[in-house]
């Protein structure tokens, strides 16, 4: 009887295990499949910081000052290191220098670690009314630095409450059999023009042959403020000169101009009348 109740006891507890190692195979996403990124809740309202006072941005300025302002701060700081760290939405303060977030390269558990960003270029898209930037990250994966082409990312700015800063994704190659691809999404909602500091909810992701990522909330700290700021800074190009033509006839023959008022009357000869000036009184 013992026999049967400890061979019973050993079924179950086969099973049991063949169920939650068939449970935990099949939670795991498929590394070859494309996932979409978890893109941050926006915001209800970006706080502005300017003058050493800080207040949400549709109180005090408009959708295109707050666009040029951001324009002001991303260009002043073209080839310089951007700090990353993750920090506490409601305080602003850094918890760690560096975000990080797990994925897995192959069948190997990773720990990407993501400190500062290489700002390589900025430009102005009048026509899409977005800002162009151009990021290198400092990213390694235990320990790792994997080789990544920059993120090409577009900043918009659809009101005062809405500002959003996302790539289309870049290739990095975390294994040696073939390219991951990442993207990245920022809602911004704080802004500091004094300091030069961007806060926002950040969410990485990466698909391929390695795939995970992460969110969390960040502050990007630039080594210039967004001052002083230059309104001519772009300015729409000039047109070619006009040269003024002049009126021609039905033949074909420039028109003679005449300036004045036309009348009948014969020119006056000096001195032909005399005229004598009224005495004072």
């Amino acid at each position: 009887m013992s026999d049967i109740i400890s061979s019973s006891i050993k079924t179950l507890a086969l099973t049991a295990v063949i169920a939650a190692v068939g449970g935990c195979g099949a939670g795991l996403p498929d590394p070859f499949t494309q996932r979409t990124i978890v893109t941050p809740k926006a915001p209800s309202s970006v706080i502005v910081c300017r003058s050493q006072q800080c207040a949400p941005a549709r109180t005090n300025m408009t959708r295109e000052f707050l666009y040029n302002s951001l324009l002001n701060l991303f260009d002043n700081n073209v080839d310089s290191t951007v700090l990353i760290c993750d920090a506490d939405p409601n305080s602003r303060m850094c918890f760690e220098n560096y975000i990080q977030f797990n994925i897995k390269a192959g069948v190997t558990p990773a720990t990407v670690v993501v400190d500062s960003a290489k700002l390589l270029s900025v430009k102005l898209q009048k026509k899409e009314q977005i800002i162009s930037v151009a990021l290198d990250y400092n990213m390694h994966f235990n320990a790792v630095r994997p080789a990544c082409l920059s993120s090409k990312n577009a900043l918009f700015v659809k009101s005062p409450d809405y500002v959003l800063m996302e790539d289309t994704g870049y290739v990095c190659k975390f294994t040696t059999t073939s390219d991951s691809m990442v993207s990245t999404v920022f809602a911004i909602d704080y802004v500091d023009l004094d300091y030069g500091v961007i806060g926002a909810n950040y969410s990485f992701g990466v698909a391929g042959p390695a795939y995970g990522g992460g969110t969390g909330y960040m502050l990007m700290r630039f080594q210039k403020n967004a001052f002083p700021s230059d309104p001519k800074k772009f300015v729409l190009p000039k047109g070619p000169q006009e040269t003024p033509t002049m009126p021609t006839t039905a033949s074909g023959q420039p028109a003679q101009r005449e300036y004045g008022v036309k009348t009948d009357t014969p020119k006056l000869a000096p001195g032909q009348y005399k005229v004598t000036p009224l005495p004072l009184k």
